[in-house]
């Protein structure tokens, strides 16, 4: 099974000639390669040569006519910056595959419910080694879900229709971000599955509120991991030849996430042609380089100034002749102001516990600011120790506020939820500044 999903890797990266990534990006990207996910699984099949995208499975096909080239390109990058670990009730049911359609790119085409998906062929009742890439890495929890018995796979996912049997948190992977590196871990299956299923995955980060969704069609008929419907059928076909000698074509837009006061984090798509061994980013007025990957489409730029304008544009690299592209239509952001920090008696905290259980509970925090705006705060949380929360930061017992949670208007609150071990403490009053 590790054998077989580092194949399909290798086959995706040595067809567009990236190398090993960058380490440390702002944001997680990755999706499920074994069992392979949907978005995985079609970005392989429609390999060229050329570069260009040719998928050979129907519904890939179809996906890609529909949705357009860049949730291909992007494979990795089904995500929703506020998923908070949220699940039903907030990503519809039809949506499931492409976590609920509020990511930079369209996997919308990826929901249909067809039963001519790339498969991965399963025994019920085995034990396999899951892997999910990390084209970026951070820490988190992987859930994972699979199809009740007697789902019917022409018909839309529903949360009433999955099952989760497995949760991992911050599993080990095999090297650093970027390239076919992964995070993996056993998961146990269902002994009572037969037919053909859907495994669903959500990586839910515990450093941001973003989350990730991969749809993996699996087919309970006492296979051994073996994948169908793409390629020769067996997804080991030799990868195209490299290409150390072409030109590198222009990358996709460059789209600015996650923009704070002194830092941003900048994502790009994935140049569609020639060889690539890395990216430029470029400050679009001087032409000077100003930071630069060695293969990721993503990036942090720091030590920025509050509340300034900057505009970069992103170009590809081969390393292999010292060839680039030309550069991509600029992209423009506006750092946030930093006034300084937050002032005491700004706002006001109060904390409860909304679910518990043996050994853990599930808390809020509600920040509300006072007669003022706020640009920032910082509540005092001494005791309350996780792995898991969403709307804000928790260290050394002190939480503050991620970039979209940040500024309150007077008299607004934000929540910032989290869960946490042991006994849950008494609901009442935090210090707030």
């Amino acid at each position: 099974m590790r054998r077989l999903a580092a194949s399909l890797a290798a086959t995706v990266l040595a067809a567009v000639g990236l190398v090993a990534a960058v380490g440390q990006p702002a944001a997680a990207h990755g999706a499920e390669v074994f069992p392979g996910s949907r978005q995985y699984l079609c970005w392989v099949d429609a390999q060229t040569p050329t570069g260009q995208l040719d998928p050979g499975n129907p519904a890939c096909a179809d996906a890609l006519a529909e949705g357009g080239p860049n949730a291909y390109y992007n494979w990795f990058g089904n995500l929703d910056s506020n998923g908070a670990g949220r699940t039903e009730g907030y990503v519809p049911d039809g949506t499931i595959c492409s976590g609920g359609d509020r990511g930079p790119y369209d996997f919308s085409a990826f929901n249909a419910p067809r039963t001519d998906w790339p498969t991965t062929h399963l025994t019920a009742g085995a034990t396999y080694e899951f892997q999910h890439n990390n084209w970026a890495e951070h820490p988190g929890r992987f859930d994972v879900y699979v199809t009740r018995e007697g789902f019917d796979p022409t018909q839309p996912l529903g949360w009433a229709e999955l099952e989760l049997i497995d949760t991992v948190t911050d599993p080990p992977d095999t090297g650093g971000p970027g390239g076919d590196n992964y995070y993996y871990w056993d998961v146990t299956l269902p002994a009572d599955r037969t037919g053909k299923h859907i495994v669903f995955t959500h990586w839910v980060r515990s450093d941001s509120s973003e989350n990730f969704y991969s749809c993996s069609d699996v087919e309970f008929d006492g296979g051994d991991g073996e994948v169908t419907g793409i390629g020769d059928d067996t997804g080991t076909e030799e990868p195209p030849a490299a290409c150390p000698d072409e030109a590198p074509g222009v990358p996709g837009e460059v789209m600015a996430h996650d923009v704070r006061a002194t830092q941003v984090h900048l994502m790009w798509g994935v140049s569609r042609s020639g060889c690539v061994t890395g990216y430029d980013v470029l400050d679009a007025g001087s032409g000077d380089v100003i930071a630069s990957t060695d293969g990721s489409p993503m990036v942090d730029l720091t030590g920025l100034d509050p509340g300034s304008t900057y505009e970069v544009t992103v170009r590809a690299r081969n390393d292999h002749t010292g060839a680039v592209s030309a550069a991509t239509a600029p992209a423009s952001f506006t750092t946030s102001i930093d006034d300084g920090g937050p002032t005491e008696g700004a706002c006001t905290a109060a904390y409860a516990t909304t679910n518990s259980w043996s050994g853990g509970y599930q808390g809020q925090i509600v920040v509300t600011a006072g007669d003022a705006d706020l640009s920032t705060w910082r509540v005092d949380a001494a005791g309350i120790t996780t792995t898991n929360i969403w709307g804000g930061e928790l260290t050394n017992g002190v939480v503050t506020p991620v970039a979209w949670t940040a500024q309150l208007g007077a008299g607004q609150s934000v929540t910032v939820g989290f869960v946490g071990s042991g006994q849950a403490p008494a609901d009442g009053a935090l210090a707030c500044s």
